[in-house]
Formats: structure tokens, sequence, C-alpha cells
């Protein structure tokens, strides 16, 4: 219980941070947004909408915390984003015993790697287990499938 406390408490701090920095981001000046913008066009993330970026954080935090917290037993509490727009490097690397592909893929900003099923693919073989995040995106109840996501480097 511990473990999913302080995993807890992790998660929630890294979301307050990213919307504490969120909100001083929309304080800058137009010099500083022309100079930032000049800065990251070379970067990694490319042309990826910010909140493609929050929502894979928070898919690596919330992949993250389980990783952490889940000793054997137990359940995963929610749906995780997992959907292809949000990835990038996919590359399948198993099957399930139930059929789900398996993947390793970073979230689309990030350099972590993280090993996991892709919502389209469960969708096909069980779509009772994939909804749709208000984002638009969609999510995997893992609960429902054999493949734990797990962050990998």
């Amino acid at each position: 219980m511990r473990k999913k406390i302080c995993a807890a408490t992790l998660a929630a701090s890294l979301v307050l941070t990213g919307t504490v920095h969120a909100t001083e981001n929309a304080k800058m000046s137009a010099k500083q947004i022309r100079a930032a913008t000049l800065s990251t066009q070379s970067s990694p993330v490319g042309s990826a909408a910010p909140e493609v970026i929050v929502l894979a954080l928070l898919a690596i935090v919330f992949i993250a915390a389980l990783t952490i917290s889940h000793g054997g037993g137990g359940a995963y509490p929610m749906a995780t984003l997992s959907d292809e727009r949000l990835k990038t490097d996919i590359r399948r690397v198993g099957t399930s015993a139930q059929g789900f592909g398996i993947y390793e893929f970073r979230y689309k900003g990030h350099a972590q790697r993280v090993r996991g099923a892709m919502a389209q693919d469960v969708a096909r073989l069980h779509p009772e287990a994939v909804s749709r995040h208000e984002s638009g995106f969609l999510a995997v109840d893992y609960n429902q499938i054999d493949v734990s996501p797990a962050l990998i480097d």
C-alpha cells in the first residue's frame, strides 16, 4: 500500500509540475515565443501538439506508477492511453497467448521506451477493453487483456 501511495504522489507531483510549467509558458512574451519556436524547430518532437505530449507524459507516468506499485496481484486501476497516434518508433516484439500484439515504442516527445499493447489492435480482438478518452485518443483497460504495460529502459 505504501508503494502505491508513493507512486500516486509521484504521478500527482509530476502532473502538478507540468501544469505549473504550462502556466508559466503561457505568460511568455511574443519575443520569447518567437525565440522558443525557432529553438524547437529541430527538436525530435516535431509538430506534435502540446496536448499529445502532455497525454503521452501522463501515460508514461501512469505506467511508471504501475511498475513501481504493481508487485504481483491486484489490478490496474484504470485504462491507459495506448493509441497508436501517441507513439513513435513502434516495433512489434511478440504476441500474447490471447493473440494481442506486444509492442515496444516511445510516446512522442519522450525517450523512455515502453512495452505494451496497441489500442487499435486490442479493439479488433476485444473492443470492450478499449475506450475513447475525452481527448479523442484510445485507451486500453489492461485488466481485460493478457498484456501488461512496462517501462523497458
